[in-house]
């Protein structure tokens, strides 16, 4: 496998993980947290996803290519 996939494939596993944690942010606010904030965190994994999505694309592209 070439290098670049294999980048993208752990940086589709690291940004997965910090979407988890972000996640658990939201669902179970950390103190002092208000709406404001914990709404731009809900906004922040939108993106985050949409990002995923893309490296996934990307990966199973890249994959398919080489095949």
């Amino acid at each position: 496998m070439q290098k670049y996939i294999e980048r993208m494939i752990e940086e589709k596993k690291e940004l997965t993980g910090r979407i988890n944690r972000v996640s658990k942010a939201v669902e179970t606010p950390p103190f002092g947290s208000d709406k404001h904030g914990l709404s731009l965190l809900a906004k922040q994994i939108e993106v985050m996803k949409s990002y995923e999505n893309i490296l996934e694309e990307r990966i199973d592209y890249e994959l398919g290519k080489n095949n």
